[in-house]
């Protein structure tokens, strides 16, 4: 068996390689198609699984997340023209005025978001604040007290922001095109060389410390694509939009704590295409009994419903987070959002599902890696979940793309994640650690 499955081998398409960081000491992980770690808590299987995600958003979605920082990099900008457009429309009779000047406004403000930003949005920009500058020069030359106030913003506004050619008379419109230009010009220079730094940043953000991983780099078919010592970050191929799912009770959730619980809810309710529909069924008529659809119109009753198979509609925010957890799946596959490009993060996929339905989301695990070419990338401390996974891609005659790690401590703190291939018997070796625990309570 072993023969056949190295002569099946395909070439790694993705290699992940880091140490030092958090509780992980050393991990060069393989994702080839289904990559499953375990391991006990606090061992960093969550940490991987956010150095993936995170990675991924970030060199798939490069020019994105530059256009969002240069976004919000002039917020500050955007306070001090609505500030001077309240010094300039004070009056009733100025209201339709003020209106056309908030229009082109709002306009300047989405088109950064909408699209990569080029100089004709930085000509835009800079010919706004002109003509705000123009229009109050023209109503009051000589409003002293808001000019002052102006002064005093747009100073702060470029404090942090080396700037030699301000003028002598301060000029605040002035400063604020030069401070606009400058940024303008930071975010052309990221979009060119699509540095690393953009990363860094990110995880510095995500893990709330400015420690990064001692090494991470990661490798496509065998040449490095990510490096924290490189100064540019690689357009990836294998892997062009990734997902992460840690639990399904972040459905309809509206929170800013977990950034991937805002980007999986924005995906999730993305119109329907009806994409890969057989599994879509299979998912209705073989394991939930019911189908599940989003509708945010103004007539739903609901956004997320689910519709059982006697023609009972529920909203599926109150149904059983078993449930959810298929219906995840389910709306993902029918709005497009997966693909052989796509990689699945999923934490403990177990969580909350009856023994059945842990062996029915193994076996959808492996047909989507089969049929549809999904990668993923799976944390999970279940047994019943490891063994499906094993069992099953061994049916499905896809083990040549599953690969198991185990998390090993090392002291205290750290953990080694040894790659075991195919074998699974070092995972259940690990688990049994639960059963001698028990031997050593109770009565004598």
């Amino acid at each position: 068996m072993q023969n056949i499955i190295e002569n099946k081998m395909t070439p790694v398409q993705i290699r992940l390689h880091t140490e030092d960081f958090r509780s992980i000491n050393s991990a060069d992980i393989i994702i080839n198609g289904i990559t499953v770690v375990a391991g006990e808590n606090g061992c960093g299987k969550s940490t991987l699984s956010k150095l993936l995600y995170y990675l991924y958003k970030t060199i798939s979605n490069y020019d994105v997340l530059v256009s969002g920082k240069l976004s919000s990099d002039l917020s500050n900008v955007a306070r001090f023209l609505e500030i001077a457009q309240m010094e300039l429309f004070n009056k009733s009779y100025d209201r339709p005025q003020r209106l056309e000047f908030q229009k082109d406004f709002n306009n300047l403000r989405r088109e950064i978001i909408r699209v990569t930003p080029d100089e004709k949005q930085l000509q835009d920009w800079l010919k706004f604040v002109d003509k705000i500058a123009f229009a109050i020069s023209l109503k009051n030359p000589l409003m002293t007290e808001g000019r002052h106030r102006l002064r005093y913003i747009a100073k702060d506004i470029i404090k942090n922001i080396k700037i030699d050619d301000v003028g002598a008379d301060d000029n605040p419109f002035e400063l604020v095109k030069l401070h606009v230009d400058s940024l303008f010009k930071e975010t052309f220079g990221l979009i060119t060389s699509r540095s690393t730094n953009l990363f860094k940043n990110e995880l510095q953000n995500v893990f709330h410390d400015s420690n990064i991983p001692g090494i991470f780099d990661v490798f496509e078919f065998g040449q490095q694509i990510v490096g924290l010592n490189k100064n540019n970050l690689s357009i990836p191929y294998t892997i062009q939009n990734v997902i992460y799912i840690d639990t399904p009770m972040m459905i309809g959730v509206e929170t800013d704590e977990n950034e991937y619980w805002k980007d999986l809810n924005k995906i999730l309710t993305k119109k329907s295409l009806n994409s890969f529909s057989q599994f879509s069924e299979l998912i209705s008529k073989e394991i939930i009994d019911g189908d599940v659809s989003f509708d945010d119109s103004i007539l739903a009753l609901n956004d997320f419903s689910y519709k059982r198979s006697d023609g009972s509609v529920f909203n599926l925010l109150d149904c059983a987070t078993g449930i959810k957890s298929f219906s995840i799946l389910q709306l993902l596959l029918k709005n497009g959002s997966l693909s052989d490009k796509t990689l699945l993060i999923i934490d403990e996929p177990e969580s909350h599902l009856h023994p059945q339905w842990i062996i029915e989301y193994a076996r959808l695990i492996v047909l989507l890696n089969k049929n549809i070419g999904i990668k993923f990338f799976i944390a999970s401390h279940n047994p019943d979940m490891v063994s499906a996974i094993r069992i099953i891609s061994e049916k499905e005659d896809t083990l040549s793309d599953l690969n198991f790690y185990l998390a090993e401590k090392i002291n205290k703190y750290s953990y080694d994640y040894r790659h075991l291939g195919i074998e699974i018997d070092p995972i259940f070796e690990s688990f049994n650690i639960a059963l001698d625990r028990m031997n050593l309570y109770g009565g004598e």
